[in-house]
């Protein structure tokens, strides 16, 4: 009898028919968020209705493209979990979830969609009964259950993305996502091939922005439906998305000794563009809200588009909001990171200056031949053909830089000569304007050119912190990617990734306060000539980063404005840069404090003829002929 029992249930299950349930009907209905999260237990679309939409495209027969564009802290990880188990219930297939690499891929696995599993009812017998078979292929990248099963890999893993049929597929952070799997071509098009033999496929396309030119996220969302998410003024009735722009925002601002900027905001509110009438949060949240297309035929290309901004989260305050905002402006990464996860906006890069004459208007007096703020000095050198060129930096805590000496020694680098004027710069003592003494700390030393010699040099002189380095292009690489050691040397090179050094100076060029400033000199009685004059700030300008798409893979890269121009100084400011994060490594608060105590610490020697040492110093290196 139990069996008979058994064989009918069992029937009765598939004969039963699948539920027409849309996504959020089905996340009202079973869904269950974890007790860590923010609300935990049963999930109500209620609070997040701008995701409504995004969720039911996907059971839309109509559709088979979706992409949403949003800042952060809006729901997206949470709408992709809800198709997940939404499919895996009702409607058995093949998913994939693609995180930008494996690792990630992996703790997605584990944090996110396994902790839904055992947390939503309906869902847990499904996996887990498939689970307790012990099948070898069953891993935390590949979760089995019932009619189908959900793969889960990184963008920088195209065996994976290339192979198997998937029904569904859902890209997470596409704007994190490499430009290519190795040789293969776009992760996105790569996966998005395994779709084709399905008639009701489905691709998710999740992320926040990033780069304007350069954002995966922003091409697929002109190419869609293009729906903003608008709240209705309560005064004139129209319909807006939120703009932080038309934020009217009461604030206090302050700065530390240190520079850094605190800021107290009092009161946000919004103003209408329409009418000119404000209004609260709170009022704005409890008013009407919806999804405006701005490209509606592309719906009958099976497409839709979201955007959203953080304004509409229940979970983000505008006080908060503003707060980022303003505390971030001025300084350009601070800026892109509140642009991208705030607004919803990709950033755009302020690389571009119109000429040199800011700068040339910017210099400044020091107060010795070292400005008394400076915690620690970085030289760069740059092997050329026919000569070494080379900068000495000073840094102080929140990484300010102050250009010290900028200057070229003539010769071949195969001639001693060369190296021996070179070293006459960097084994010198320099000196505040008290007296004090400093010394380059570190040298970085190009490569690229006269390899061997360099090596050589760096070989002699590894007691006195000079290593080589040899840059690598490619967006995307830390400033210090990697170290090494080339066969037949005992020297350690270290690998730039110059475009991303490239992109941190031309931000930092427009910071004009606080952490970050690059500051220059002018010519004066301590240096007849320090070196930063037009030719020195033409050559910083000198390039400007582009966007090319090839094959639909957007390519970035640095290229020089005008075609044979000289760009020396830009790269002895990466190179200075990526040796200052050389020296201060992963505790930056320590390493200044440790900095400070050095050179600050100690009484002042009232015996010290500082004046006449300095100046005898100053006087003997001045007449040497590397200044020709």
């Amino acid at each position: 009898m139990k069996t008979k029992a058994a064989l009918k249930k069992f029937l009765s299950r598939l004969t039963k028919p699948i539920k027409k349930l849309s996504v959020s009907k089905w996340a009202d209905t079973f869904r269950q968020l974890p007790s860590d999260s923010a609300e935990p237990g049963q999930w109500h679309t209620s609070r997040v209705p701008y995701m409504q939409a995004v969720m039911d495209a996907f059971t839309d027969e109509r559709i088979h493209r979706v992409a949403i564009k949003a800042a952060a802290q809006v729901s997206k990880s949470e709408c992709l979990l809800n198709i997940v188990g939404r499919f895996a219930h009702l409607d058995p297939c093949s998913l994939m979830i693609i995180q930008p690499t494996l690792e990630l891929a992996q703790d997605f696995s584990k944090a996110r969609l396994s902790r839904m599993i055992e947390d939503t009812k309906v869902l847990t017998p499904l996996f887990y009964d498939k689970l307790k078979t012990r099948d070898a292929n069953q891993t935390i990248l590949n979760k089995f259950f019932t009619g189908g099963r959900v793969v889960l890999t990184g963008a920088n893993s195209p065996a994976n993305l290339a192979s198997r049929p998937i029904r569904i597929l859902l890209c997470d952070e596409v704007d994190r996502f490499p430009q290519s799997a190795s040789k293969e071509g776009d992760p996105v098009d790569l996966a998005a091939k395994r779709t084709t033999t399905f008639w009701n496929y489905k691709i998710g396309l999740f992320s926040t922005p990033t780069t304007e030119g350069a954002s995966r996220i922003d091409l697929e969302y002109q190419l869609g439906t293009q729906e903003e998410w608008r709240h209705q003024c309560p005064n004139c009735g129209e319909y807006h998305a939120l703009d932080y722009r038309q934020m009217q925002v009461d604030f206090k601002q302050t700065r530390d000794e240190a520079g850094n900027k605190s800021v107290v905001v009092n009161s946000v509110k919004w103003r209408c563009p329409d009418c000119g009438f404000e209004f609260s949060e709170l009022e704005m949240k409890n008013a009407p809200q919806h999804y405006e297309a701005q490209n509606p035929d592309a719906i009958q290309n099976g497409t839709r588009s979201f955007w959203l901004n953080g304004f509409s989260s229940p979970w983000l305050s505008w006080h908060e909001i503003m707060r980022e905002w303003l505390e971030a402006r001025g300084d350009p990464n601070r800026e892109a990171v509140v642009c991208n996860t705030r607004f919803g906006l990709s950033y755009r890069i302020t690389g571009d200056y119109p000429d040199e004459n800011i700068f040339l208007d910017r210099r400044e007096d020091y107060d010795g031949e070292i400005p008394s703020p400076v915690l620690l000095l970085t030289a760069a050198v740059d092997v050329q053909a026919n000569r070494l060129e080379y900068e000495i930096a000073g840094w102080s805590a929140g990484e300010t830089r102050h250009g010290i000496l900028r200057g070229v020694i003539r010769g071949e680098p195969n001639f001693p000569s060369t190296w021996r004027a070179l070293d006459d710069v960097l084994d010198r003592v320099y000196f505040f304007g008290n007296g004090t003494p400093i010394k380059v700390a570190r040298t970085f030393v190009d490569s690229g050119f006269a390899t061997a010699t360099v090596y050589e040099y760096c070989a002699r002189n590894m007691s006195k912190g000079r290593f080589p380095i040899k840059g690598k292009a490619g967006m995307g690489l830390p400033i210090l990617y990697k170290y090494g050691h080339p066969k037949q040397t005992n020297v350690l090179l270290t690998i730039l990734g110059v475009d991303d050094g490239k992109q941190e100076i031309m931000s930092r060029l427009g910071v004009t306060e606080g952490n970050g400033v690059m500051h220059f000199p002018r010519d004066d009685e301590f240096f007849k000539r320090r070196g930063y004059d037009a030719d020195y700030f033409k050559q910083l300008i000198s390039e400007h980063k582009v966007f090319r798409r090839v094959g639909g893979i957007v390519y970035q890269a640095w290229e020089c404005i005008t075609e044979h121009a000289r760009n020396e100084s830009l790269d002895l400011a990466v190179y200075n840069f990526a040796c200052m994060k050389s020296c201060v490594g992963n505790n930056p608060e320590t390493f200044w404090q440790n900095q400070h105590e050095v050179l600050r610490g100690g009484a002042e020697n009232p015996k010290r003829k500082k004046k006449s040492r300095s100046t005898t110093n100053r006087k003997k290196f001045l007449e040497t002929d590397i200044w020709s």
